[in-house]
C-alpha cells in the first residue's frame, strides 16, 4: 500500500503488508549495497497529548503536500509510524523533515523524524519494523514466588549425582551457522554441545534455585560440564563428536576430564574443535585463561572467548588474548546506541569479521547488523 496521499489512517492489513515490503527492501540494500535515505515520522513518540486519533489525522494531512515531491515511497507501519523511502542525496527528505519540524516546534527533530542512511543503519530500521509488527519478545511472564538457593549440603549431594549421572537425556546440541549475504541456506559450521543446566538442576534440586546464587550455580555447571566431557571421552563418543564448539567454564577446560578428551580425540579430531571460555572467567582468573590459551596452541584446538557483552569490546585485544573467535551477545545497544556509542564498537572489534560469531541473532536487525560488518556467523532463532 506504499502512497504519497496520506490523509487517511491504515487498515491493519495494509500496514501489515507495508511492515513486511519495507523489510524485504531493507535488507535487499545490505545485500546490494544501494544506498538509500529513510525519514522515520515516529506518530508513536509523540507526547500522550498528541495521540488521539484526530491529532494523527491532522498531522497526516499537513505531511502529504510536504512528501508529495520528494519522490520518497511512503510506507505505513502497524501503529501509526511512517517511514518515507527515497534514494539518495535525500536533500528533498531534508526538507521536508525541517518543514514538518516547524508544525511541532517543542518536539526534538531527532526524536520523531529521525533521517537514516541504508544500508549503513539497515539495522535501526529494521529493530523499528520489527517492533511495530510486534516482534519485539514475548511480554515478562507472571512473577512467581521466589525459590530458595540450595543448602550446601543439598548442592554437594546433587554434585555427588552428577558424578555418575547419564547426561544424555540432557545434552543440547545447537547448530553454529554460516549465512552471507549471498547464501540462499544458511550452512551448519559446527555443532555447540552443553548440558542443559536449568533442566539438571531442576532434576537434582528439586524446589531450589540458582539464580541468585552465583558462586553455588558456577559450582554446579562445572560439574556437570566435566561429567559431559567425562562421557564424551569414551572412544565411541570421541570418534562422532566431528566439528564441534564446546562452551566450557575455565574450571572444567583445566580439568582431567577435559585433558583426557584432549588426549583421546587425536591431532586431527583437535583441529576440529573449539573451547569457548566465558569472557567473565577470563576477568576473573586471567592467569588460568592464559594457561588454557598456551595449552590450545600445544595441542592444535581453537580457544574462543564466550559470552562477550558489547561493553567489554573496547577492553578487549583479542590477538594479545590469543584467541581464534570472539562469540558476542546480541544486544539492543548494538543497533539502537548513538553514532558515537556505534563508532567506539566499530572501532574494537576484530580486524577479521570471521573471527566472530553473534549469538543470540534472534532478529533479522541483527543479521543486517552484522552483514554491514562482514560478519557471517551465527547462533539464533533466526538463521
Amino acid at each position: 500500500m506504499s502512497q504519497t496521499v496520506l490523509d487517511i489512517a491504515p487498515d491493519d492489513g495494509d500496514a501489515v503488508r507495508d511492515a513486511a515490503a519495507l523489510a524485504a527492501l531493507t535488507r535487499e540494500c545490505v545485500v546490494s549495497g544501494i544506498e538509500r535515505r529513510a525519514m522515520l515520522v515516529r506518530l508513536s513518540q509523540m507526547p500522550v497529548r498528541l495521540r488521539e486519533p484526530h491529532h494523527q489525522r491532522l498531522l497526516r494531512e499537513a505531511l502529504t503536500p510536504l512528501l508529495r515531491p520528494t519522490r520518497a515511497r511512503v510506507f505505513e507501519l502497524p501503529g501509526g509510524d511512517m517511514v518515507a523511502l527515497s534514494p539518495p542525496p535525500g536533500e528533498h527528505l531534508e526538507d521536508a523533515r525541517r518543514r514538518i519540524s516547524q508544525l511541532l516546534p517543542d518536539l526534538g527533530p531527532e526524536t520523531w523524524l529521525p533521517i537514516l542512511r541504508l544500508p549503513s543503519e539497515a539495522a535501526r530500521l529494521l529493530n523499528i519494523i520489527e517492533a511495530a509488527l510486534g516482534l519485539g519478545g514475548a511480554p515478562p511472564s507472571a512473577s512467581r514466588q521466589p525459590l530458595a538457593a540450595p543448602t550446601g549440603a543439598e548442592l554437594d549431594a546433587a554434585i555427588r549425582a552428577l558424578a555418575t549421572a547419564n547426561l544424555a537425556s540432557y545434552l543440547r546440541r545447537r547448530p553454529v551457522w554460516r549465512l552471507a549475504t549471498q547464501d540462499a541456506q544458511p550452512e551448519p559450521i559446527w555443532t555447540e554441545l552443553r548440558p542443559h543446566l536449568a533442566d539438571l538442576a531442576a532434576a537434582l534440586l528439586p524446589g531450589r534455585s540458582l539464580h541468585d546464587a552465583p558462586a553455588l550455580a558456577q559450582r554446579f555447571r562445572q560439574a556437570a560440564e566435566r561429567r559431559m566431557l567425562a562421557e564424551l571421552a569414551y572412544p565411541r563418543e570421541a570418534r562422532s563428536l566431528g566439528d564441534a564448539s564446546l562452551p566450557l567454564s575455565l574450571g572444567a577446560a583445566t580439568s582431567e576430564e577435559f585433558l583426557r578428551l584432549d588426549t583421546v580425540l587425536g591431532p586431527q579430531a583437535r583441529a576440529r574443535l573449539v573451547v569457548c571460555i566465558p569472557a567473565e572467567d577470563m576477568l576473573a582468573d586471567p592467569d588460568g585463561f592464559t594457561l588454557v590459551g598456551r595449552l590450545a596452541r600445544q595441542r592444535g584446538w581453537r580457544l574462543a572467548l564466550d559470552e562477550v557483552e558489547s561493553s567489554l569490546l573496547p577492553y578487549l585485544d583479542t590477538t594479545r588474548l590469543g584467541v581464534a573467535l570472539l562469540r558476542l551477545r546480541a544486544r539492543p545497544d548494538l543497533l539502537s546506541g548513538d553514532a558515537a556509542l556505534r563508532a567506539r564498537l566499530d572501532a574494537a572489534m576484530p580486524a577479521k569479521p570471521e573471527q566472530v560469531v553473534l549469538l543470540g541473532a534472534d532478529t533479522p536487525a541483527f543479521i543486517a547488523w552484522a552483514w554491514q560488518r562482514g560478519i557471517t556467523r551465527f547462533m539464533g532463532k533466526i538463521v
